[in-house]
This record gives C-alpha cells, sequence and structure tokens, in this order.
C-alpha cells in the first residue's frame, strides 16, 4: 500500500513539471477539411499541457485562472520564445472542445503572418493553399469536435480543455522529435534576435505583449 502511495505521488509530480504535446492532425482530414486547415494541423500548431510553472507564470499576469494539465494550443515555431518576443495568439486555451476550430481560426488571423518565427517558404505555402473545404459528409465544425474527441480531448465541467490518453482513439501524431520544419524555424528564429539584438542592443529590444485565445479573448 505505501509503494502504491509513493507511485501515486512521483506520477503527480511528474505532471506537475512534464508538459505532453503532439499534433492536431488526423489522417482523416483531408476528407473534411481545406487543404489550408489541413497544413495548420499538421505543421503550424501543436496541443500541449499546461505545467506547473505555466499555471505561476499566467496567474502572475493577473489572467484567467489556468490549470496543472490544462489543455492549450500554441505556434510550433516560436514557442521557444519567451512570451513578450512571440507575436500575439500566438498560446490560447480554448475554453471547450466547441471552440476549437475558432481558436485555430483566430490564430491565423492574428499570428501566423505576423510570426517572423515561421520560415518564408512555409508561409508562402501557406498562403497559396485553397481554403475551401472538400464536400464531406459533416460540417468543419463537427469534424473538429470529433477529431479532438478521438484525440483523448475533452471539456472539463470547471472550464477548458483537458487530456485522457485511454480516451484516444489511436496515437496522435508526436512531435517530440524534432521534424526539418520546426529546426529551420528555431535557426531562423535565433537569426531574427540576433538581428534584432545587434540593432537594439539586449536590453532595448522591443518585447511585444504576449495574448492567448480564450475563444476569442485577448488573455
Amino acid at each position: 500500500m505505501r509503494f502504491v502511495f509513493v507511485l501515486f505521488l512521483v506520477i503527480v509530480s511528474l505532471l506537475v513539471i512534464v508538459s505532453l504535446f503532439f499534433r492536431l492532425y488526423r489522417d482523416a482530414d483531408t476528407a473534411s477539411l481545406s487543404d489550408r486547415q489541413c497544413y495548420v494541423r499538421q505543421y503550424f500548431v501543436q496541443v500541449f499541457t499546461a505545467t506547473d510553472q505555466e499555471v505561476s507564470m499566467r496567474h502572475t499576469k493577473g489572467a484567467q485562472r489556468l490549470s496543472i494539465g490544462q489543455v492549450g494550443i500554441r505556434c510550433v515555431f516560436c514557442q521557444h520564445l519567451p512570451s513578450g518576443d512571440r507575436a500575439e495568439r500566438a498560446v490560447c486555451y480554448p475554453r471547450s472542445v466547441s471552440r476549437l476550430y475558432q481558436t485555430i481560426a483566430d490564430m491565423q488571423r492574428f499570428h501566423f503572418e505576423s510570426c517572423e518565427c515561421i520560415p518564408s517558404r512555409m508561409k508562402e505555402t501557406y498562403r497559396t493553399l485553397k481554403t475551401s473545404r472538400k464536400r464531406g459528409q459533416e460540417s468543419p465544425q463537427q469534424y473538429w469536435i470529433r477529431s479532438a474527441d478521438e484525440l483523448g480531448l475533452f471539456d472539463n465541467p470547471d472550464g477548458g480543455i483537458f487530456y485522457s490518453a485511454s480516451q484516444a482513439v489511436g496515437h496522435p501524431h508526436d512531435v517530440h522529435e524534432e521534424d526539418a520544419a520546426t529546426a529551420e524555424a528555431a535557426a531562423h528564429a535565433a537569426a531574427v534576435a540576433a538581428a534584432a539584438a545587434a540593432e537594439y542592443g539586449e536590453d532595448e529590444v522591443v518585447h511585444k505583449q504576449d495574448e492567448g485565445d480564450d475563444g476569442g479573448i485577448p488573455v
């Protein structure tokens, strides 16, 4: 019994400091979503779970309440930067699964064009992709909800989205292994930061206010 209790404490401790993250992309996306949405879900954003550190930092800003393990959506390319150095809407915490569709739409509107960490070739690809969807059996909003459920995402009665591996169907596309696009983005971001520091000096670089998304509300 003592061993079980100790094991429970270890698991809880790991959840406090470790963030799970994976892609929104599903192989079935292409049947219901536009080419651009498929591209965004596969390469531009990732699902992650908030750690104790992220919760503490958020609460010091006076933002709405956030819980350990709560699901957020963030830009893959600028996630390594300090919050003040990212373009707005880089990190979002949707209120519910039904808000995922609007959350990504807001990131497309406010973040991706302004994010300096996204490689130019990927921005060009993003701009040229079709925004009209294929004629699937369900609406895009319905597909976003269903695919989120298959990824193991669910609404918390007290607000926010959480993740359960036991509810997931199959395995999400893992992003623990850095892909070529993310590596290129990191190198590009480092070059941008170095250029800014050289022009303004490290202490003079202008930091932009980071804004999250809670279904359209900056946080």
